[in-house]
């Protein structure tokens, strides 16, 4: 048996990259602040969580948004945790405990991803942002690898635990012998 633990995100400024100071310049200070509270909440909410739960680090795996297959995983954790990123130093506090921190993401989903979020940001003269049905169409594609490949590396025994953006839906692309546990509640699809 395989166990997984999703913990639906919300992506701070640091986790943003190069995408950060295009996606601050949509918010007014006062919003700027909010989302910077409500995120703070939320990672205490979800370090909290994992704190009650028993967990067995040294055969945990844990899954990250955004966090590309690349053989460089540990570098971008710790780097993005020297942002002040919440989400990278929790990535870096389960590792010290043992957890294996696992490339996540497709590399060329997440450049299509960039460049498809840089187009809706910062359009370009003349030219129409991207529709949204583009936008679904990468989020399905994306969620189609990650559930591949956290079949492909969740042993027979281990426990994951996966932290993905609240838009992401890999509930019916896991396969059954996963189960699949969310402490903070069932997401539902608003379609």
């Amino acid at each position: 048996m395989r166990a997984l633990i999703r913990f639906p995100i919300i992506h701070g400024n640091e986790d943003m990259g190069k995408l950060d100071n295009i996606v601050s310049k949509t918010r007014t200070e006062e919003e700027a602040l909010k989302h910077q509270a409500v995120v703070k909440y939320f990672w205490n909410t979800i370090e909290n969580a994992i704190n009650n739960f028993a967990l067995d680090f040294s055969t945990l795996k844990v899954y990250q948004d955004s966090l590309p297959v690349c053989g460089k995983e540990s570098e971008i954790v710790d780097d993005t945790a020297k942002t002040g990123s919440q989400n990278y130093i929790l990535l870096q506090s389960l590792r010290s405990k043992g957890a294996k921190i696992m490339g996540t993401e497709s590399p060329a989903l997440l450049l299509e991803e960039y460049e498809l979020m840089h187009q809706v940001y910062q359009p370009i003269n003349g030219k129409s942002p991207p529709n949204m049905e583009l936008a679904q169409n990468l989020l399905d594609r994306r969620d189609g690898y990650i559930a591949k490949r956290i079949n492909e590396t969740l042993l027979d025994g281990e426990m994951g635990l996966l932290f993905l953006g609240f838009n992401h839906r890999i509930e019916d692309k896991l396969p059954s012998d996963i189960t699949l546990i969310q402490p903070l509640g069932e997401l539902t699809q608003n379609k």
